[in-house]
């Protein structure tokens, strides 16, 4: 064994340390180029609104609607890099009684908190990158990127597509329709018929109501929970365990579905 010089190794720990020293200023000036500035504002939208339109590119977007309120309030948060021109003008606007929140532009977002004065708006739309909280308005159909999804206290109907992040319900009248790429999807209070379709994902849901539920999960568990009842129930699980509690009726006009590929199934009742 050839044993390297007592010089030569001191050299080479010199030279290590520079490396690193490099690759640890690397990434503080990286960090001090994500530093960004930021403003935050209020608007009042006093006209008449029945739906808001999400169109925002990056940001976290929360409704909700508040009784008694006697207009509509926008407040947002701007965020933008440091080497940038402070963004100029409102990024929402009004098409008849829709209410659009736009996004910002390149390298820039928008994180808007709107109150509604009814929870007879619906609400439709997309959120490229960010949270989206919705709590008490009539109707939801959205589609988000990458972002956690909540939908609370809507009577109507409701659609949610996220490609990566979870689904989160509760208080829910209407139909439910939910589908994500990867994530978690949580239901209760579901008083709608149910239908999830996860790629990558556990699914807990939690009824209220006798009514239909179809869960189909690629991988990761599915647990339903449902109120006592007749119910036509079909489980397959391609890899997992069964636990099932709840008698299938075949003359039962309520439907369960579970199905998972890889995952265990568990149907209970309360």
């Amino acid at each position: 064994m050839t044993l390297m010089p007592e010089g030569a190794v001191v050299v080479k720990r010199i030279a290590l340390a520079a490396v690193m020293a490099v690759a640890v200023a690397g990434a503080l000036s990286s960090c001090v180029r994500l530093v960004q500035n930021s403003f935050d504002d209020r608007h009042e939208v006093t006209e008449t609104v029945s739906t808001v339109r999400l169109q925002n590119g990056s940001g976290n977007v929360v409704v909700r609607s508040r009784d008694g309120a006697g207009s509509t309030e926008v407040r947002r948060k701007v965020e933008y890099p440091k080497d940038a021109d402070k963004p100029t003008g409102v990024t929402h606007r009004l098409e008849g009684d829709t209410l659009v929140l736009d996004g910002c532009g390149n390298r820039c977002s928008v994180n808007y908190e709107v109150t509604v004065p009814s929870k007879d708006v619906k609400i439709l739309g997309d959120n490229s990158s960010g949270d989206v909280t919705l709590d008490g308005v009539a109707s939801v159909e959205i589609s988000v990127g990458s972002g956690n999804a909540t939908v609370r206290n809507v009577a109507g109907v409701v659609r949610v597509d996220n490609g990566s992040g979870d689904v989160i319900g509760s208080d829910i009248g209407g139909e439910f329709n939910g589908k994500v790429g990867s994530g978690d999807i949580r239901l209760s209070k579901m008083s709608g018929p149910v239908m999830v379709d996860n790629n990558s994902g556990n699914i807990d849901v939690e009824m209220a109501a006798v009514r239909p539920v179809r869960a189909e999960a690629g991988s990761g568990n599915v647990n339903v929970r449902v109120p006592q009842g007749a119910y036509r129930v079909e489980v397959e699980a391609g890899s997992g365990d069964k636990n099932i509690d709840v008698k299938s009726d075949p003359n039962a006009s309520v439907e369960l579905v579970l199905r998972s590929n890889s995952g265990d199934l568990t149907l209970r009742a309360a």
